[in-house]
Order: structure tokens, then sequence, then C-alpha cells
């Protein structure tokens, strides 16, 4: 079942270190047009390497600018960064209209979201109130979902919201956590579809939305929703409703989109 408005919360520009995936906005806009997606949030993949965070972060803003509403930004800088560095460069991304949300690459980066280093990266995000996205699932003990409880308790009631849901081998954890603490929302790219089912029974379909990661992606994550057997209410609330309120996108994102090109 197609249709209805569809937002993707979870885009990269840039080259990734761990894949060698690679995305700019010309590919990224034309998987979208393929696909029907109305608007996408997007991150650089992780580095270290400051000038190219900052020379991806550059391409973002420009792509926003030139395509409103159909791209958003998302802050991604190495939390290990001294608290001036960091605040400096996520203060002026979050001070443009067109980015919505901080992200910590716990893998990219390895770091855990309850270490301290992470405190300016929630400070930011109370700072400017936009949600924070953690990466969970792969990459070591950092990455584990029950990693966020506490500093998403101390954060609330601003979102926070778990990026592939566990990625697979701990979305039984991500439930759990979003369980038990109310301001945390599950994006479950790379998840199979009955764990995707699972969260949406247990929390609700307005805790879980739409992620694809990778261009390539995108036609599968579309594939388990249609394979879960969402009530059109729910698949509303998963592809579109649940992303514009957790990050504040404005009413015409829910706006109907072109029809979906044939396969």
């Amino acid at each position: 079942m197609r249709g209805g408005p569809l937002v993707d919360v979870h885009g990269h520009f840039g080259r990734s270190a761990a894949t060698g995936y690679s995305s700019g906005a010309a590919d990224l806009l034309q998987a979208m047009d393929r696909h029907g997606i109305a608007t996408t949030l997007v991150m650089p993949q992780p580095t270290g390497d400051r000038a190219t965070a900052d020379r991806v972060h550059a391409e973002i803003t420009e792509a926003v600018d030139c395509h409103p509403g159909r791209l958003y930004g998302i802050v991604n800088l190495d939390p290990r960064l001294p608290e001036a560095e960091y605040r400096r460069a996520a203060d002026h991304l979050l001070a443009q209209a067109g980015f919505v949300a901080v992200k910590i690459h716990t893998a990219g980066f390895a770091v855990a979201p309850d270490d301290p280093v992470c405190d300016k990266v929630f400070r930011a995000a109370a700072d400017h109130d936009v949600p924070v996205m953690v990466h969970t699932g792969l990459g070591g003990p950092h990455t584990l979902p029950h990693r966020v409880v506490e500093p998403a308790r101390r954060y609330g009631p601003r979102p926070v919201v778990l990026c592939h849901a566990g990625f697979g081998a701990f979305c039984a954890e991500a439930i759990e956590v979003a369980v038990s603490t109310a301001n945390v929302h599950l994006e479950p790219s790379w998840c199979p579809a009955f764990s995707v089912r699972q969260m949406v029974r247990r929390l609700g379909a307005h805790r879980v939305m739409f992620g694809s990661d990778h261009i390539e992606n995108i036609p599968v994550e579309l594939a388990k929703l249609d394979a879960v057997g969402l009530t059109p209410a729910e698949r509303r609330l998963v592809c579109a409703e649940t992303a514009t309120s957790v990050f504040a996108l404005p009413p015409s994102t829910l706006a109907p989109t072109r029809p979906e090109a044939a396969a």
C-alpha cells in the first residue's frame, strides 16, 4: 500500500569511511522523485576531518537553500571536539532555518551518548530546541540502545531518535528503551519487518518514523512497511506525521506527494 506524504528522516551527503557509500544532492533528489519522497533530512557521513565536515555541512546548507521543504539539514559533528569549537560550529548551523536536529554518530566517532563528552551535543540541542539523533546497534558497546536512557531522561521532554532502532540485532533493546523513556522515538532502517511491527504495536505509530540511510535502501524500507500490515492511520504516522511532529517541520510537509513512479 503506497500513497500519501513520505518523509525520510535519515539521509546522507558525503562518503562513508566504513562502507565506501557516497551520495550527494543530485542522486538523492532523483531517488526521492523516483520513490515519491516529499522530504529528506540529510546529515554528513561521520568524519574526524574538520575540513571535510565543514565542506559537507556547507553542501547541505546550499542544497537546503536550493530545495526548501524538500531537504533539511542535521548537524553531525565529532562530539570529542573541544566544547567551544563544537558549539561554535553547531550554533552556526542550527541558527539556520533549514537545520532541524543534531546527531551523535556513536559508531563513526567511537563514543557513547552517556559519555560526558556528548553532554555538549544535548546542551546545543536544548538551546536550539531540536531533537538529538543517535546511531544505535552496530559498532561496539558504545552503540547499544540502553546507553541513551540516562541522557534522554535528562534531556526530556525533547525528542531523542534512535537511528536504526538497534540495527536488527538490538531491536528488542531499542524497543524496551523507548517503552521506558517517553521522549525516545525509533527510526528502524535495517531492522527486520517483524521488529517494525512490534515497535508499532508496543509504542504506537506516533513513536516510529521512516528512514532509509542509503539511497539503495529506500525501496527495501518501503517494502518492509508494505509487509508490516499497518492500518492507513498508522502508515500516515510512520511515513510522515511522526517525523513532521518530532522535527517541527511545516504543515506543508504533509501535502499530497507526486504520484509514485512506475517500478
